[in-house]
C-alpha cells in the first residue's frame, strides 16, 4: 500500500520555522490540528497527555520573554503538551477505582510526544509553518503557574505554528547508516564519527556542530542542568522519578 506522496513531501521538506507572518489560523483548521493529535497510538488507549492551546496573547508574550523565544509571540498559534496523569487519576476515582500511587512518567511522555508529532505534521501537511520549543524546560515552575497545572500534569514542549515569513535551509542529518541497525546495534568506528563531523559541517546553529555538541551536551551544559530542571518538576507534580 502506497504512503500519501504530499505527507511524504511533507517529512522530506521539513525545517523549523521562526518567523511568521501576522495571519491567524481559521477555527476549523484548528480543530483539524487537533483532530489529528488525538488520532496519535497511545498505550492502553490511556491518552495520558493534554495540549494547551495558548490564545491569550498576553500569555503568549509572557512565555516568549522567559523563555528568549520571540516565535512564541509571532506564531499564530502556540500549544503546550503536557504529561497528564490527572485526568487519569479521575476517571478511575470516579468508577471507585484505585490509581497508581505515584504514576510513572514513560507512558505519559511517550503520549505527549507522539499526539503533539501528530499535530505539528499536520500543520505542516495543510502549508504552515512550525517550531518546537524546548526552552519550556528551563522554566517549568514559571510555565506550570501559568497554565495552572494541576498535580499530575507536567509540560514537556511546546510547538508553533502559523503562516511562514521565511523559508531557511534545512539543517543537515547524520549518516542514516551510523542511525539505522539491523538486527543488532553497529559501534561507530572512527570513520564513522568523522562522517558524522563532515555530514554537520553545514549545520549553522549555535555556530557550528561542534559548538551545539559542546554547548548543550557536555558535562554540567544546557541539556544536563534541563534534565535536573525536569526530574524536580516530576517529581513536584507527583510523578515517580528514578534515581
Amino acid at each position: 500500500m502506497n504512503a500519501e506522496p504530499n505527507l511524504l513531501r511533507v517529512l522530506e521538506t521539513h525545517r523549523s520555522i521562526r518567523r511568521y507572518k501576522p495571519e491567524p489560523l481559521s477555527l476549523d483548521q484548528v480543530q483539524r490540528l487537533m483532530c489529528a493529535a488525538q488520532r496519535a497510538s497511545t498505550g492502553g488507549a490511556g491518552q495520558l497527555y493534554s495540549i494547551v492551546r495558548v490564545t491569550d496573547r498576553g500569555l503568549c508574550g509572557r512565555l516568549a520573554k522567559m523563555t528568549g523565544q520571540a516565535h512564541i509571540a509571532s506564531a499564530a498559534e502556540f500549544f503546550v503538551a503536557c504529561l497528564d496523569t490527572h485526568r487519569l487519576r479521575r476517571l478511575l476515582e470516579h468508577r471507585g477505582l484505585s490509581p497508581c500511587v505515584r504514576p510513572l512518567s514513560l507512558y505519559a511522555t511517550t503520549d505527549a510526544l507522539l499526539a503533539l508529532a501528530n499535530l505539528a505534521t499536520a500543520a505542516e501537511a495543510l502549508g504552515y509553518g512550525i517550531c518546537y520549543v524546548g526552552s519550556l524546560q528551563r522554566e517549568l515552575d514559571e510555565v506550570i503557574a501559568l497554565l495552572h497545572l494541576p498535580v499530575g500534569v507536567c509540560p514537556l514542549l511546546g510547538l508553533c505554528v502559523g503562516v511562514s515569513d521565511e523559508w531557511p535551509e534545512q539543517s543537515p542529518r547524520l549518516p542514516a547508516d551510523v542511525v539505522f541497525h539491523e538486527n543488532r546495534y553497529r559501534e561507530p568506528t572512527v570513520e564513522d564519527l568523522e562522517h558524522c563531523y563532515e555530514a554537520m559541517a553545514g549545520a549553522t546553529y549555535a555556530g557550528g556542530w561542534f559548538n551545539s555538541l559542546s554547548r548543550y551536551f557536555m558535562a554540567g551544559q544546557e541539556y544536563e542542568a534541563r534534565e535536573g530542571y525536569w526530574r524536580r518538576a516530576l517529581a513536584r507534580q507527583g510523578f515517580q522519578v528514578s534515581a
